[in-house]
Parts: structure tokens; C-alpha cells; sequence
């Protein structure tokens, strides 16, 4: 692309495609735009490289084995927020933590195979942590993407 040249109505449609339908194949562009695969294939690398687009990871828990999305808040004693933090980032199952200051707790986003793995996850393992105040979960069970932190059903 270069940092002179402009996007072409090509890169502007393979733009708007992703940006509706990210998880959209190189194929199915190619077949949508009526140009080769590979054609498709370079220009997405190319917009990658240029940094006009962004690559980012996305995730069916389903697909990955997973029936069960939960939302652990995490009320730790203070001061032991981030040491706590530490524990549960080690449990296989934690997707993503955030740690919250003030009244401190933890946001703990994990995937499991059912409700009754996310009470064991909770009661065996996250509650029996040294300095875990309360626990409260929210959760999601079936098909879920998760996409740079935005979960979508």
C-alpha cells in the first residue's frame, strides 16, 4: 500500500466486509469480489502490514469444547487484590481477569463444560483462596464469540 498510495475499491470492499463480518473467509471475499483467493490474500496482508486494518483473535466457546461462559466478580480483602489476581490467573480455565482498585475485586471471565464445573471452579478453587471476601457470577451457556473483550450471543 505504501503510506502515498490510496485504497482502491477493492480494499474499501474487503474493509467493509470484515468490518460486518469479520470471521468472513478469503474465500468468500474472493467469491463476493469476483477476484482469485490469492488477490484477496495479499491485499488483506498488505492492509495488515500497513496497519489500515487490525487483526484480532475471535473465539466460539462452543466450537472450542465449551458449554458455559461465566462472569466471576471476586470481592478480595484489601491489599490482596493483586496477589489474589495471581492465583486465578493460573486456574486453565480463566480466560481473562480485570482488577478494579477501590472496593477491590476482580472481573474474572472463564470458559467451562457446564454449571456445575463453573460452581466447582468457584467454590474449590477461587473461594478457597486465601484473602477471597465474596464471590458473585453472572453466566452465559451456549454458543458465544468472544472478541477482544466484547462477548456476543
Amino acid at each position: 500500500m505504501g503510506s502515498n498510495k490510496r485504497l482502491d475499491s477493492i480494499d474499501r470492499q474487503i474493509i467493509a466486509i470484515l468490518a460486518h463480518a469479520p470471521q468472513t473467509s478469503n474465500r468468500d471475499l474472493a467469491v463476493k469480489l469476483g477476484v482469485a483467493e490469492s488477490t484477496i490474500s495479499v491485499r488483506v496482508d498488505t492492509l495488515i502490514r500497513e496497519k489500515v486494518i487490525k487483526l484480532s483473535v475471535q473465539q466460539n466457546i462452543a466450537k472450542a469444547g465449551y458449554g458455559v461462559l461465566g462472569w466471576i466478580d471476586v470481592s478480595c480483602a484489601f491489599g490482596e487484590a493483586e496477589r489474589i489476581a495471581e492465583e486465578v490467573g493460573k486456574i486453565e480455565n480463566v480466560f481473562s481477569i480485570s482488577l478494579f482498585f477501590e472496593n477491590p475485586f476482580l472481573q474474572v471471565m472463564v470458559f467451562v463444560q457446564s454449571a456445575a464445573d463453573l460452581r466447582d471452579l468457584i467454590e474449590n478453587r477461587i473461594g478457597t483462596i486465601a484473602g477471597v471476601s465474596g464471590i458473585a457470577a453472572d453466566v452465559s451457556i451456549g454458543e458465544a464469540c468472544i472478541k477482544q473483550g466484547i462477548a456476543s450471543l
